[in-house]
């Protein structure tokens, strides 16, 4: 073998073991994911402290133990997902900056409280000047205190509420909740003090946070276990960014996202604003590629409603494949009028 073919090899080879031996990149708290800009307004100018979604448990049967890295947008409802989702890394975003200080005020307190007992006591209006000293002492630079202090001080007497609200709903569903179970708060505490909570004012349609967190993501040699994405996806198409944004996520065939939506033209759970949806990750990617799907009402008219209840849907196939069950859907239904005729 000539001696420059030769060199060749052994360069190649060395190469190849350098990065072998690379080790991986960490995703912690302490990865700096770039923030989106400030939204020029809010929708209808209002902050989401809390959700109004009141059928998460239709939720539990697809994130249940789905551990990897868990991306979610709004407020209290990502603790509940990521403790059945046991989400190994948890990545908290919101393009509304008050929301983002909500969760800094969320992490002080289940740092401060050992069970799950003593994090819903400090949410209750007679623990606010201990909170507030908690803030004051923990929260960082004094404009970062001010912004906490002020996103708790408007939000505390909502967040008291609803999390009770969150123990009866799961409660009345027979299922585990953060908010009462130990192995489930110990999992979302543990996070915190593992330093494996990310947070960030991010927007899904913007051009730096979803796309950072795709590309450190790959890099740490993560997958995506549970990506939540609330009713966000009503307001705005699927435009080249968004589609972008969402095929940086090393999705597949494992992970899963979850969604609701209040739009018109499909079924919403009974008593409900919304209709909720899961979607494996393989499945999401093939319609990303789709252009013929320019919103998520124009995908979730494909997605079979589980009847369990009515208003729950999962959709596994891709476009062309749920296209055809949904006509022979139709076709069928057609037959059935015309034979009791």
């Amino acid at each position: 073998m000539p001696a420059m073919r030769v060199l060749a090899l052994v360069v190649l080879l060395a190469s190849a073991v350098a990065v072998a031996s690379e080790p991986e990149l960490e995703l912690t708290g302490s990865t700096r994911l770039p923030s989106d800009p400030t939204p020029a307004e809010l929708v209808r100018d209002t902050h989401y402290w809390i959700s109004n979604e009141d059928h998460l448990g239709l939720f539990h049967d697809a994130v249940k133990d789905k551990r990897g890295v868990y991306l979610g947008v709004g407020s209290d409802q990502n603790y509940l997902l990521a403790a059945w989702a046991r989400a190994e890394v948890l990545v908290l975003m919101d393009f509304d900056q008050s929301i983002v200080d909500l969760h800094r005020v969320y992490r002080l307190m289940f740092l401060a409280a050992e069970t799950p007992e003593e994090f819903l006591r400090l949410w209750r209006r007679e623990s606010r000047a201990e909170v507030r000293r908690l803030i004051q002492e923990k929260g960082g630079t004094r404009f970062e205190r001010a912004q906490l202090l002020r996103a708790y001080g408007t939000a505390r007497w909502a967040v008291e509420r609803r999390l009770k609200r969150v123990v009866e709903q799961m409660k009345k569903a027979s299922l585990p909740c953060f908010l009462v179970d130990a192995d489930d708060y110990a999992h979302i505490r543990g996070l915190h003090e593992g330093n494996r909570v990310l947070v960030v004012r991010g927007d899904l349609t913007a051009e730096r946070t979803v796309a950072a967190l795709g590309r450190v993501t790959k890099q740490a040699g993560r997958k995506m276990g549970v990506v939540y994405l609330s009713n966000a996806e009503q307001y705005f198409p699927y435009d080249a960014n968004y589609r972008s944004n969402m095929r940086a996520l090393p999705l597949d065939e494992h992970s899963v996202v979850v969604r609701t939506s209040g739009q018109r033209g499909i079924t919403h759970v009974k008593g409900s604003y919304y209709h909720y949806n899961t979607q494996s990750g393989s499945s999401f990617r093939a319609w990303l590629e789709d252009r013929k799907t320019r919103d998520v009402r124009m995908m979730l008219r494909y997605a079979p409603d589980t009847g369990q209840p009515r208003g729950l849907s999962r959709l596994d196939m891709g476009p062309g494949e749920a296209r055809e069950a949904w006509k022979q859907k139709l076709l069928e239904k057609r037959m059935r009028r015309v034979a009791r005729q």
